[in-house]
């Protein structure tokens, strides 16, 4: 059990207080309980007050894992936030509802919510994750924790972060503006790049192709500006989509209206609307 402290100021030495290397549940009606959980090493689990602070906490880890986890190369994570090293475990567990982007849904029987974190008087088992940190060798020094949705995996999120490729929501840039902001300024690529343009251009106000596909086309394709292979590679890869692209074409030819089905990029879903040949401009 961990020594009581004296007053409310202060806290026990990391060698003062004793744990288990067990992923324990504790429900103790008169002690509360926490477990520092890792992937790395081993759980630290033991008795713990009100007042321990988050860098006491991390002392802790350190204090018996000195060479995996020195102090500055983890952060402590709990309900999805990197936790600041003054706040006490009364701060963190307090019952406030696990972070999370998800938003209400419009269906009325839809009744998700966030989970709330431990409450500390409850004296339940609560946890705070290690979270390791990366080392960065360009900057001599450990990455800040990034707890972001990484949608091209773990490591191919990073790098491209890294090379400023992502944008506020961790998604890849368009081509055209990591040229326009010289990330990408290889000439063969830039040059490619524009060929890609006039293809998706062509694809689109000549042959009724939607966006989507004219886009990746364009790029799946060895000669970025050969129109034949492109056409060639929708029949075999889209034989759907490019016999509905075939029939609006033959409606265009024959001064018909005509609508094409866009699917939008955005997470809202799919939009329809009307195409306007002569105003489809490039990528």
């Amino acid at each position: 059990m961990a020594d009581a402290a004296d007053d409310d100021d202060e806290l026990p030495k990391p060698s003062d207080i004793e744990v288990e290397l067990q992923d324990l549940y504790r429900h103790d009606e008169e002690q509360a309980y926490l477990t520092l959980m890792s992937q790395e090493v081993k759980s630290l689990n033991f008795a713990c007050e009100a007042n321990y602070t988050v860098a006491l906490c991390k002392e802790i880890v350190a204090y018996h894992y000195p060479d995996k986890m020195p102090l500055g190369s983890f952060e402590l994570i709990a309900s999805n936030k990197v936790r600041s090293d003054e706040e006490t475990l009364s701060d963190v567990f307090n019952g406030t509802p696990y972070y999370c982007e998800k938003e209400p849904a419009e269906d009325p029987c839809f009744d998700w919510v966030p989970r709330k974190e431990q409450i500390f008087d409850e004296k339940k088992l609560m946890q705070l994750s290690i979270w390791k940190k990366e080392w960065d060798e360009d900057t001599n020094s450990y990455e800040p924790i990034d707890l972001g949705y990484m949608a091209y995996g773990y490591h191919q999120t990073r790098k491209w972060a890294k090379m400023g490729y992502l944008n506020d929501k961790g998604l890849l840039k368009e081509e055209s503006q990591l040229i326009s902001e010289g990330l990408i300024t290889d000439e063969t690529q830039v040059a490619d790049y524009h060929k890609k343009v006039e293809t998706i251009k062509q694809l689109r106000e000549e042959y009724c192709v939607r966006e989507k596909h004219a886009k990746e086309v364009a790029n799946e394709i060895k000669i970025k500006d050969d129109i034949n292979e492109a056409i060639e590679w929708l029949r075999f890869h889209k034989e759907k989509d490019w016999g509905i692209a075939e029939k609006l074409l033959e409606k265009k030819n024959q001064g018909e209206k005509y609508e094409i089905q866009e699917e939008s990029d955005i997470e809202e879903g799919v939009e329809l609307y009307i195409c306007e040949p002569q105003r489809l401009g490039g990528w």
